[in-house]
């Protein structure tokens, strides 16, 4: 009888020295990211709790195939790198689901606009991509007087070059695509 190969976590710095981005071979979630600050705000994540159990932890950001931790700024990377790659190993060799109804119906915004939909469409298709290889995501907050609101979450919400990806980065894609765009703010 063959067992499986145990599961693969990998370490990966990102852009933000208070966050590293574990890399797993395992299919986490189906799509989108899950944000948990606190214990109790994770109570449909099982892996997000056992990991803000971990003492030095603040949060912690669930996608398809990494989980971003991100420390309190007096933790030690060395002693936490070893007890979060463990747990994440040990959560998945348990085959649990790292977020319950990860893939359940979400509930309707309002109606987007066609502006919003190309906005997102390029969010979706161009930046959220670039921003998950650095441990990372953003979340669309909205538009208004050519002004699009985003949200950086994960590695990205703290990272101190998160302004500078933002202006230089988001916002001149957009700008350049979309003439209505005239700024990106994060709120």
């Amino acid at each position: 009888m063959s067992s499986a190969p145990p599961a693969t976590v990998e370490a990966v710095p990102t852009p933000n020295p208070d966050a590293l981005m574990f890399r797993v071979t395992e299919v986490l979630v189906p799509s989108g990211t899950f944000e948990f600050k606190s214990r109790a705000e994770a109570s449909r994540s099982h892996l997000a709790q056992i990991l803000l159990a971990i003492a030095g932890i603040e949060l912690v950001l669930i996608a398809p195939r990494f989980v971003t931790v991100r420390k309190l700024a007096d933790a030690d990377w060395t002693d936490l790198i070893v007890d979060i790659t463990v747990a994440i190993q040990r959560f998945l060799e348990s085959g649990e689901m790292a977020v319950l109804d990860a893939d359940g119906p979400t509930p309707l915004g309002p109606s987007r606009s066609a502006i919003e939909q190309r906005i997102l469409t390029l969010i979706d298709e161009e930046i959220r991509p670039a921003v998950a290889q650095d441990g990372g995501d953003i979340e669309y907050v909205g538009f208004e007087d050519g002004v699009v609101q985003l949200r950086m979450v994960g590695a990205c919400g703290t990272c101190p070059s998160s302004t500078a990806t933002l202006k230089l980065g988001i916002e001149a894609l957009l700008k350049e695509e979309l003439p209505e765009v005239k700024s990106v703010e994060a709120v």
